[in-house]
């Protein structure tokens, strides 16, 4: 009998190549769809261009007010089935007590006509979408003119990131947590709001040698471990209401053996300013009252309080090498120290007269660092993206009548700030420097402040001429130096100076 030639000679053999096409063809459209998902814009398109200038009436009535707010979101610790992941150093540390409180602090000031809200989180990051909601939250509702979010970059705080979960492949933030740190930061500045009052202000810039303090590990050797404070008192001068404190040094003191959820030395130096020094139970040295609000400073390059630095407790006279609680208090006392006997001998009664100016701007970075993409894919970056290969951010420069302060996103190499940037032998570009001059020269006013991870934290921000991947490596080491692992890219830092340069141009 003749053969149909229409009959499939291997129907199986066609049936498992139609499987197989479907499979792929599936896996495409789910790959494509994830590929959107991840790379979306979770803020709606939100942009700011924002120029606030002083007013006519602001800088001729003068008429400062000050508010401060405090809201406790220390995690709890007691379902075993959630672990607390603790950000910094690695994957799988989970949080196993809590050794002090976790905060976030709220300042709002205003001249008459502008109202701007400043909140610093114990946390290691928080991303732009985040500041976002918080902005939402309470922006309108509040009369903000403009709101700023800080993290103190403490790395013995829940991660919030999500590059500190359980494993690598996993992001290590709680959902629930999240939710509630935005909603503590907004109800801050509730309070914030609620307690202002009428108030003068004065401004102290401490020379505060790093020795003893804070380490660079990473060459060339440049610091932000000056004091900069922002001290506020009733308009009789009697009662002090509250400050401002920016130092550059990433809160690590306990190190990564560490599982105790602490505020580290930011929380250290805030309760002595407000209580005191005490010692056995024994005041050592009075605080001032209020509340007192701490900022980072910049932080990359890689400024810390390594385990080879010995900390002098200046009251005990006790040194502390190894990473432990009592080397973040002898630390926080330091710094502590330093801003109390400032403010005794202080005759500056201060001002009423603080005009406000603000110039902000979202920024896009461009996105270099194959592992950022890769984690955004995978959902353990979860942060928004403008377009492909870049990621949203802001800078910001603000005045507060003689002080001024530039907001960058991230952590800042001290010599793009203060000056020291190198033509770094074995950088990937020998380039001559880029980012010249030095910001704090960029910024107008009598005392300059450096706001570090301010509204996001998109990594360490290296000088072009110090970019180093590729061999040979900097300064004759034998291998590549930390920080770019944890950048967006080279590009970065010039994008960012050359927008700082502009703002600062407008603020004067």
């Amino acid at each position: 009998m003749a053969s149909d030639s229409r009959t499939p000679r291997f129907p199986r053999l066609r049936r498992w190549a139609r499987c197989v096409a479907i499979f792929f063809l599936v896996f495409g459209v789910l790959l494509v769809g994830r590929f959107f998902y991840a790379f979306r814009d979770r803020t709606g398109g939100y942009s700011l261009n924002l120029d606030i200038v002083p007013s006519v009436a602001a800088t001729a009535s003068g008429g400062l007010r000050v508010g401060f707010g405090r809201v406790d979101i220390t995690p709890v610790l007691t379902n075993a089935s959630r672990p607390v992941w603790l950000a910094g150093f690695s994957q799988n540390r989970a949080a196993t007590g809590v050794h002090d409180p976790l905060q976030v602090n709220a300042t709002v000031i205003e001249d008459g006509s502008t109202r701007v809200g400043i909140a610093v989180l114990d946390s290691i990051g928080f991303f732009y979408d985040d500041v976002i909601e918080v902005r939402r939250a309470c922006q309108e509702e509040l009369k903000l003119s403009y709101v700023i979010v800080c993290s103190t970059h403490n790395h013995s705080t829940p991660d919030l990131m999500g590059l500190w979960g359980p494993n690598p492949w996993t992001s290590g933030i709680d959902p629930d947590y999240r939710k509630r740190v935005i909603q503590s930061a907004a109800r801050a500045f509730k309070d914030a709001v609620g307690s202002l009052q009428p108030a003068l202000v004065s401004l102290h810039e401490i020379k505060t040698p790093p020795d003893g303090l804070v380490a660079d590990t990473r060459k060339p050797q440049v610091f932000d471990s000056d004091l900069r404070l922002m001290l506020f008192r009733s308009t009789t001068g009697t009662e002090v209401l509250g400050s401002i404190v920016g130092w550059g040094n990433h809160p690590e003191t306990p190190w990564s053996r560490n599982t105790d959820i602490t505020a580290d030395f930011p929380g250290v130096l805030r309760e002595a300013l407000e209580n005191g020094i005490i010692h056995s139970n024994r005041v050592v040295l009075p605080g001032l009252g209020g509340t007192h609000v701490f900022v980072n400073g910049a932080v990359g390059g890689l400024m810390t309080t390594h385990p080879s630095t010995t900390v002098t407790d200046p009251f005990l006279g006790t040194e502390h090498k190894k990473p432990s609680h009592e080397k973040t208090q002898a630390l926080g006392h330091q710094l502590a120290r330093r801003i109390l006997d400032r403010v005794s001998l202080s005759k500056d009664p201060g001002t009423n007269r603080a005009p406000i100016q603000v110039h902000a701007r979202t920024v896009h970075f461009p996105i270099e660092n194959k592992g950022f993409l890769l984690a955004t894919f995978l959902g353990i970056l979860d942060r928004g993206h403008s377009k492909w290969m870049h990621m949203k951010s802001e800078v910001a420069v603000l005045r507060v009548g003689e002080a001024s302060i530039a907001c960058v996103p991230g952590e800042i190499y001290p010599e793009i700030v203060n000056g020291g940037v190198e033509r770094a032998p074995g950088g990937d570009f020998d380039i001559e420097p880029v980012e010249v001059p030095p910001v704090r020269e960029l910024l107008p006013g009598r005392v300059k402040f450096l706001f570090g991870l301010a509204n996001d934290e998109v990594g360490y921000i290296v000088p072009r001429s110090e970019w180093d991947e590729k061999a040979p490596y900097l300064y004759g080491a034998k291998g590549a130096p930390y920080g770019e692992v944890n950048s967006v890219g080279p590009q970065t830092a010039p994008l960012l100076h050359a927008v700082l340069k502009t703002l600062s141009d407008l603020s004067r």
